[in-house]
């Protein structure tokens, strides 16, 4: 995934939960290093639909890892 996406990527997640993410450990667990609530999360996606104005699939959410969750939003990314 590009820098400018990554970028994209945390900007939305400091929008979701006030605090800065300059790096995620993509073989690491999403939920644990990120802390979200149900709420959070369903933020998350909206607001990462709206950034890159795509709809993303709703089995996105189950996902664990950073590198499988990345690898899918760049498919979801690619299909426009």
């Amino acid at each position: 995934m590009d820098n400018e996406t990554k970028t994209r990527v945390f900007r939305v997640l400091k929008k979701v939960t006030g605090r800065e993410f300059d790096h995620i450990d993509l073989n690491g667990d999403l939920q644990s290093q990120l802390t979200l609530d149900s709420i959070q999360i369903v933020e998350l996606f909206a607001g990462l639909e709206q950034e890159f104005n795509i709809e993303l699939p709703l089995s996105m959410m189950t996902v664990r890892s950073g590198n499988a969750f990345f690898r899918l939003l760049e498919e979801e990314l690619n299909k426009r």
